[in-house]
């Protein structure tokens, strides 16, 4: 059954639409059955669901997490109790799909992936006795399949950049615009997008007459060495917590803003929740002989708030291994990365993968696993970036022992 889930469209032949969403869940999962958060934004957004659900779980609620992509496996995007659904379960949800598929207008196009995805994780979360289910949206916002929840407790535009500019939009204000499409009537929304963006979303708001807290201003994560002091619309959080890039403080200020939203949440809930393991891949460290740093930057703003949290690294000997998608910024992030050290580039096991051949600024290797070897002589650090799928085969090498 996954290789019939595989085998449909990430993306739909006609244009974009909730139609299909809402009659799976019609016939398979009623969506007011749940608590529903749910969660957009350029970059970031993994971290703020996946925080936030720890947070939930911490205080007691069952609670499930729907993300993606996923880095291993398409289990990671489906998530209860902290448990990742087994592939035995998937697939029975999938074949329970596939035999009563309900009947569908032709004007709106066949199934997606994303949507059949869904639909067999709620069931599955419904199976488990999940009440609360965080969801991170996909491509966009406004026409995501988790837009379906028409009253959700709470939304999230975590930031706004420049992104598939083919599917939503040339500018910041036309992308801004569908990230803003998930905001609710009366539903409060939290957001650190700045500028032309946080100006998109605020109108949205004022129209729907739905709150909005801003990072920076209505809430936020003031550091000093390990002591952090939290600012959260109801009251200030003090505690103790590692080292953070600055993107990390910020989502986890967000997954905590959303979380003091919520009834039943607590302080203690909240600091334990934010200072959590990370997602994998996103600033993962693995502590050895050198030192192996996993991050799926993938904008040239991504490489920077990556660089900034190699700082706690001064001093040392980094390595950049780097593997793109076709339609990044690749020669900028070289650009900002060979600043720091030497760059080591390579194809992905991606059909998108980007032609490394043109890049300067770095050593072309033939793979992510070439590079990870050519990369290790001498080196204190070893930075791994630029890809879900550079990360995930340099996380597969890692976990055999290079």
């Amino acid at each position: 059954m996954l290789a019939w889930l595989e085998g449909l469209p990430r993306f739909s032949r006609k244009e974009y639409n909730l139609y299909r969403t809402n009659l799976l869940l019609q016939k398979f999962v009623p969506a007011h059955t749940f608590d529903i958060i749910f969660i957009t934004g350029s970059k970031g957004k993994g971290t703020v669901a996946a925080t936030l659900a720890t947070i939930l779980r911490r205080a007691g609620i069952a609670t499930g997490l729907f993300t993606s992509p996923h880095l291993t496996s398409i289990t990671e995007r489906v998530n209860a109790q902290g448990i990742d659904i087994s592939v035995a379960e998937l697939a029975q949800q999938l074949q329970t799909i596939s035999q009563g598929l309900p009947q569908i207008d032709s004007r709106y196009g066949g199934w997606i992936y994303t949507e059949v995805l869904l639909t067999a994780a709620l069931m599955w979360f419904q199976q488990k006795g999940v009440g609360t289910v965080v969801v991170e949206s996909g491509l966009g916002g406004r026409l995501d399949p988790g837009n379906v929840f028409r009253r959700p407790r709470a939304t999230c535009v975590s930031n706004v950049t420049l992104e598939h500019q083919g599917t939503l939009g040339s500018t910041i204000r036309e992308i801004a615009a569908e990230k803003a499409g998930v905001i609710k009537p009366s539903i409060p929304v939290v957001t650190a997008a700045q500028g032309e963006a946080l100006t998109v979303i605020q109108q949205r708001a004022v129209l729907l007459d739905a709150p909005v807290l801003v990072y920076g201003q209505d809430f936020g994560w003031n550091q000093q060495g390990e002591r952090v002091e939290l600012q959260l619309p109801q009251g200030q959080i003090e505690f103790s917590a590692g080292y953070y890039t600055p993107a990390d403080k910020m989502n986890r200020a967000m997954a905590a803003c959303l979380a003091s939203l919520l009834p039943g949440v607590s302080h203690r809930a909240i600091c334990q929740g934010i200072t959590a393991d990370p997602l994998p891949g996103r600033f993962e460290l693995f502590w050895d002989s050198p030192t192996f740093v996993l991050d799926v930057a993938h904008t040239p703003e991504g490489v920077d708030n990556l660089l900034a949290g190699l700082e706690q690294f001064k001093g040392k000997k980094i390595s950049f291994v780097a593997g793109f998608l076709s339609d990044k910024s690749a020669q900028a992030m070289v650009n900002s990365m060979a600043r720091r050290g030497r760059v080591y580039c390579a194809p992905v096991a991606d059909a998108r993968s980007y032609d490394v051949s043109g890049l300067s600024n770095a050593t072309q290797t033939a793979s992510i696993t070439a590079a990870v070897r050519t990369a290790l002589p001498g080196a204190d650090v070893v930075c791994v970036t630029g890809s879900f799928a550079a990360v995930r085969e340099a996380r597969t090498l890692l976990s055999k022992g290079i």
